[in-house]
């Protein structure tokens, strides 16, 4: 059964109040971020305190990463290379720029993880693959660069502050023309890829309806999950991300007729009055496998 990341949660990597409270949230994961959370003076001094929290606190069976700075710039491996011993689940990479910039990831974990008696590839990938321009022309290739990559989610912020976008939604809070591509190439890329799609995070932190309106846009978008800056929004995600009790009864028997039918070498039938093949099946897997059941 894969991992579900309905709900990943940002923590800010220095903060021990806000790591003690997220150990007592309901998300599937949590990233302890080394980058924008922490101010560029306290990175260094941030990294054995995520590594200490990786090492010696109990996460509950959530997922943990460490949200990493950019491979380009100064601070990337050295974040890596001084918590890969606490053995995190996988690094968030923020600003790709092209495959290259996960091939170098990936090329110094495979170093990394035999000095530290870590199984080979055991530490995974999810680049926020729009946050530069060259990144969303580059999507596709990221997405695909390495076989540690698990997921793919994107960002409008630094996209937006890059390409000097004035706003990046309208008046009625829908996305403009440039974030709604990415969001719509993020999801492209990781289906083709066969990795998770993870929705970007949500800032307008009252505004549940807001946030669940675009949980629900993302489910049929085909995201996996969405990012959450703020406790309050985990439960919203949560709910959204789940399929329905009928939705998991509709699939589990459309898959079993599927079992059924295939065993006389039947592939399309009628099913609730509908006829169904192929594709119809893969959908059902999904929805079963949204609600942790394959």
């Amino acid at each position: 059964m894969s991992r579900r990341r309905r709900s990943l949660h940002f923590v800010p990597g220095g903060n021990e109040r806000m790591l003690a409270k997220a150990l007592t949230l309901a998300a599937d994961g949590l990233i302890l971020d080394l980058e924008d959370a922490v101010p560029p003076d306290r990175k260094a001094a941030t990294r054995p305190i995520v590594a200490d929290w990786l090492r010696n606190r109990d996460f509950g069976g959530r997922e943990r990463w460490v949200r990493m700075n950019p491979i380009w710039g100064p601070l990337g491996r050295a974040d890596i290379e001084e918590t890969i011993a606490a053995r995190p689940d996988g690094y968030v990479v923020p600003k790709p720029r092209h495959a290259g910039d996960l091939r170098e990831i990936a090329q110094a974990l495979d170093g990394l993880e035999q000095r530290h008696g870590i199984p080979h590839g055991a530490t995974r990938l999810t680049p926020i693959a729009t946050e530069t321009p060259e990144g969303l022309l580059n999507i596709r290739e990221i997405a695909t660069a390495s076989p540690r990559i698990v997921a793919i989610s994107w960002g409008v912020e630094d996209l937006g502050a890059a390409m000097g976008l004035s706003r990046v939604r309208d008046a009625e809070g829908r996305y403009l023309d440039i974030p709604r591509h990415a969001r719509v190439m993020c999801a492209v890329a990781a289906a083709a890829a066969r990795v998770d799609a993870i929705d970007t995070v949500y800032t307008d932190l009252a505004d549940l309806d807001g946030l669940r309106r675009e949980c629900d846009e993302g489910v049929a978008m085909g995201f996996t999950g969405k990012i959450s800056i703020h406790p309050n929004q985990i439960p919203v995600i949560n709910e959204a991300f789940t399929p329905g009790k009928d939705a998991v009864a509709e699939a589990r028997e459309l898959v079993a007729a599927f079992e059924e039918h295939a065993r006389r070498g039947v592939y399309a039938f009628t099913f609730r009055g509908q006829m169904v093949d192929a594709p119809h099946l893969a959908r059902a897997r999904k929805v079963l496998a949204r609600a942790g059941m394959e």
